[in-house]
């Protein structure tokens, strides 16, 4: 994962003199770092710098990359087979925007990559500086206006009031006339959607993403066919009423016809998803990458490990594609704070039970259980040094949680201070918003039934980008690992949104959380050959892995934020800004 910033200088005051900044963008890119500048004019310049963390091509590719028609900075992952292996995606992104003759054939482009990415791309032609991430929101990056120039970013902090890039468009500057304007997604639309002065869009941004989630509108259709005409509901319930064994029930589903060919599907879909991310690197892990003759013998590979069901089918598919001489390391995190005394919290218990689940499945695979155990001190030293800075421009209570526990978890360091040499994590994000994870989709149900149901799996998956996934890839990027997505696959996200309801999860009355909670996640379990994690129950990871205090709100600001605030008085812009 790569680490991108692009300054518009109106003047010598600039942000690339903040070291912290220029660091944490070095922290996304180990592998090299470069920087160039532009002179437009005598008043304005643009500033491009960019850090490398290696995985596609034979070689590290150097950013901002640069010929006579533009300037690229890229990060992310093109997962595109057509493309040749041997060069890396950068290069191919940066070899099909220079050729685009129109800012209309540049967001075609853009429109056409496969894969979690955020790109800046400056058009020497026609003075217009595109930026974007992808359609889901995978990646992250960040816009930052203040009166001597505008900063787009994977990372600030909170000395700079920004906003998260929505993943709802892509977006050019015209750096001529400070305009904005903002393309959509859709293949058919090629015009520019909406344009605004910087400023004014900025204040709309701000506005939606401070949104309470009770507010935030989406576009759902109430008049969508919700027939069973397949009556898969009636036998769910008749299996359901008559049985009382979670396994026996599961087993009883599966053998419908429907249910089994979509269980398939998504299978084979999710098969292909972490393959393509597993075998789409160097595969040498921290120490061996820089010898390009050695064979590594080494963990290459990481999971984001409680032992639930998402990442423990992750690790059962991940098995098929990692070379059997490298380890896989299963990842699992623990906080010791006032509420508890131990690091025996919910998910080492788990954890463990499904790491010897996996040692019976997958006997030829060395898995090694690595337990980071993070003190009360350690935390809240790290969340006031900083995660509030990859957290921003996110900073209630929930963010600060599951980012700290995502910051600590991608560091895998280990009790012995032993770390993991892995430059690829596996997480399970996307999971629980495609196949109901939540508990508030059993209280839409019980509220509304499917229709009900279904607008809440229509919304979750609107606001995914908003509400987590850009800072998830801030906080795990600080330690120059590439977070993977399965679940967030394009192809597999877009069979499973045609999915009817009932065929993500089914949270009725007579099937319980760990059974009718992503359902078909389940039978897919069940499918590839787990059992134990089959009725295992979701669970948060901020209050599995011990880090949140219940009697606290997790829409509340953070206490690192406050107490940063009263520490640096130039903070109060911020909290205006919020």
């Amino acid at each position: 994962m790569c680490g991108i910033l692009c300054e518009i200088r109106h003047s010598s005051h600039t942000i690339i003199e903040d070291e912290q900044v220029m660091q944490r963008i070095k922290n996304r890119g180990p592998d090299c770092f470069n920087s160039t500048q532009l002179m437009l004019n005598n008043l304005t310049s643009i500033y491009f710098c960019g850090s490398v963390l290696w995985m596609q091509g034979l070689n590290p590719t150097e950013q901002p990359v640069e010929n006579e028609q533009g300037i690229l900075l890229y990060n992310g992952d093109i997962f595109d087979q057509s493309w040749d292996a041997e060069m890396s995606d950068t290069q191919f992104i940066m070899e099909k925007l220079s050729k685009s003759q129109s800012a209309e054939q540049i967001i075609l482009e853009i429109r056409m990559f496969k894969g979690p990415f955020s790109l800046i791309y400056y058009d020497k032609n026609s003075h217009q500086l595109f930026f974007s991430r992808d359609r889901i929101g995978r990646n992250s990056l960040l816009f930052h206006s203040s009166s001597n120039s505008f900063v787009i970013s994977n990372v600030l902090g909170r000395k700079y009031p920004c906003i998260e890039v929505p993943a709802t468009h892509i977006y050019n500057i015209d750096i001529n006339t400070n305009k904005i304007n903002l393309y959509t997604w859709e293949q058919s639309c090629t015009k520019i959607c909406s344009s605004y002065c910087i400023e004014e869009w900025l204040q709309n941004v701000k506005e939606q993403q401070n949104l309470p989630d009770d507010q935030f509108v989406i576009d759902f259709d109430t008049t969508q066919d919700l027939n069973d005409e397949d009556n898969i509901i009636e036998e769910i319930e008749n299996i359901s009423s008559s049985l009382s064994d979670k396994h026996t029930i599961l087993k009883r589903i599966l053998e419908n016809t429907i249910i089994l060919n979509t269980v398939t599907k998504i299978t084979e879909l999710l098969e292909k998803s972490v393959k393509i991310r597993l075998e789409t690197q160097p595969s040498r892990c921290k120490n061996c990458i820089k010898d390009a003759n050695i064979i590594c013998c080494h963990c290459t590979t990481g999971i984001l490990f409680s032992g639930g069901l998402d990442c423990t089918i992750l690790a059962v598919l991940a098995d098929k594609f990692v070379p059997k001489h490298q380890p896989i390391d299963l990842i699992n995190v623990a906080f010791k704070t006032n509420n508890n005394s131990s690091y025996q919290v919910p998910d080492r218990i788990t954890g463990r039970q499904s790491f010897e689940e996996l040692k019976n499945i997958c006997e030829s695979r060395q898995w090694v259980f690595r337990e980071v155990n993070i003190p009360k001190d350690k935390l809240e030293y790290h969340q006031m040094l900083t995660i509030g800075d990859l957290v921003y421009p996110r900073r209630t209570v929930l963010d600060e949680s599951l980012g700290s526990a995502l910051w600590f978890a991608a560091d895998a360091r280990s009790q012995d201070l032993d770390v993991s040499p892995c430059r690829i994590l596996l997480l399970g994000s996307g999971a629980d918003e495609l196949f109901g994870g939540y508990t508030r989709h059993r209280n839409a149900f019980k509220r509304k039934s499917w229709l009900g149901l279904s607008k809440e799996l229509v919304l979750d998956w609107k606001r995914i980008s908003f509400r987590n996934l850009a800072r998830d890839n801030r906080v795990i990027c600080d330690h120059g690992r590439q977070p993977r997505m399965p679940y967030l696959d394009e192809d597999l996200v877009d069979y499973v949104l045609k999915l009817k309801p009932w065929l993500k999860c089914y949270p009725s009355a007579n099937l319980e959380c760990g059974i009718g909670d992503k359902l078909i996640l389940r039978l897919v379990a069940l499918y590839i050959g787990l059992n134990q994690v089959v009725t295992l129950p979701k669970r948060a990871l901020q209050f599995g892995s011990r880090i949140a205090n219940k009697k606290q709100k997790g829409s509340d600001v953070s206490r690192t934020f406050i107490d940063y605030n009263m520490k640096n008085s130039d903070l109060n812009t911020i909290l205006n800004f919020q």
